[in-house]
C-alpha cells in the first residue's frame, strides 16, 4: 500500500506505529494487545485511512523490540501512551472513537473511565464511543492467582500471540509472555473493574466464538457494569486476534458505524 500524504505507514515494518492525519470530523484510536503490535490493526487501519479518516495506532511501551523489554513496562506506561494519543486526536477532531483488542480493549475502557462525560473544554473533542474486540478484564490463565509471586521467580512463559483461525496472518507478537508485564496488567485490570460504572458512552463488544486467550467472563462483566448502551457482535469464525481473522470485516463495519454516528451526533459539533 502506498502511504497517503500525512501518514507514516511502513509496509515493511508492520509492527511500527501508524499515524494518519486527515481533516475528518472524527478521529479513530486503535490499541493493540499485550505482547502484540500495531500489525494486529494494520489492515483495518488502512481501510479507515482509505475512507479519509484520521487514525492513530500507537506502538505501546515495551513492544516491538524484544520480550525482555516488556517486563520493564507497566500498566501506567501503556495508559499514559494511550492517553497521549487520545489527547492529540481530541485536540484535532470534534469526537474520537477508541477501539481496542484484548488489553487494548481494557485500555480503551480506562480512557473512557477517566474522561468526564461531555468534556468539551476549548477545542477538545470527546470520546464518542468504544469498539472492543475480545477485551481482557482479567488474566484468564491457571497462573492468575500465583502471578504476584511467580513474576519474581519466572521471567516468562509460553507465547499467547497469534491466536488466529485464518491462515498466514501475523500480529507480530513476542515469542514469550513476560510475567512482570502480565502482573502489572492484572493490577490495572482489577482497578479498572471498580470504575466501569463511570463509562456512559456507547460500547460495542466484538466477541469471538473461539478464544484461547480471553474467556467470556470479561464480556459478561462489561454487560453487567457499564452504565452506557452496550451491544454485542458475535464473531463466529474468528479466534482471539479477530482483527486479522475471518470476521475482521465485521470489526471494521462496527468502527465505521461508530465513527459515522459520532460525525452525525450533535455532541460532536463545535
Amino acid at each position: 500500500m502506498t502511504a497517503p500524504p500525512g501518514s507514516t505507514i511502513a509496509a515493511e515494518r508492520p509492527a511500527s506505529a501508524l499515524t494518519f492525519d486527515a481533516p475528518s470530523e472524527v478521529g479513530v484510536l486503535l490499541l493493540h494487545g499485550i505482547t502484540g503490535s500495531p500489525a494486529a490493526w494494520r489492515p483495518i487501519a488502512e481501510q479507515l485511512i482509505a475512507d479519509g479518516t484520521a487514525v492513530r495506532v500507537p506502538l505501546l511501551p515495551g513492544h516491538g523490540t524484544v520480550w525482555q523489554d516488556l517486563n520493564a513496562a507497566t500498566w501506567a506506561d501503556w495508559r499514559t501512551a494511550a492517553a497521549r494519543e487520545l489527547a492529540d486526536l481530541r485536540g484535532r477532531h470534534s469526537a474520537v472513537v477508541v477501539a481496542g483488542l484484548s488489553m487494548g480493549g481494557a485500555l480503551a475502557l480506562e480512557l473512557a473511565a477517566a474522561a468526564p462525560a461531555g468534556d468539551r473544554e476549548g477545542a477538545l473533542g470527546e470520546i464518542f464511543g468504544l469498539v472492543l474486540v475480545n477485551p481482557a478484564l482479567r488474566v484468564d490463565s491457571p497462573l492468575r492467582t500465583a502471578l504476584p509471586l511467580l513474576q519474581h521467580l519466572v521471567p516468562s512463559v509460553a507465547a499467547i500471540g497469534n491466536d488466529i483461525e485464518l491462515p498466514d496472518q501475523d500480529e507480530v507478537a513476542y515469542p514469550r509472555t513476560p510475567l512482570r508485564a502480565i502482573a502489572s496488567m492484572q493490577r490495572g485490570q482489577r482497578s479498572l473493574l471498580q470504575r466501569l460504572w463511570r463509562i456512559t458512552v456507547p460500547t460495542v463488544i466484538c466477541q469471538s466464538g473461539t478464544d484461547n486467550v480471553v474467556g467470556p467472563w470479561s464480556a459478561r462483566q462489561l454487560r453487567a457494569r457499564l452504565a452506557g448502551p452496550v451491544r454485542t457482535v458475535s464473531l463466529r469464525r474468528s479466534r482471539h486476534v479477530a482483527t486479522l481473522d475471518y470476521d475482521a470485516s465485521l470489526v471494521l463495519t462496527e468502527i465505521r458505524r461508530m465513527r459515522d454516528a459520532a460525525a452525525d451526533s450533535p455532541r460532536s459539533r463545535p
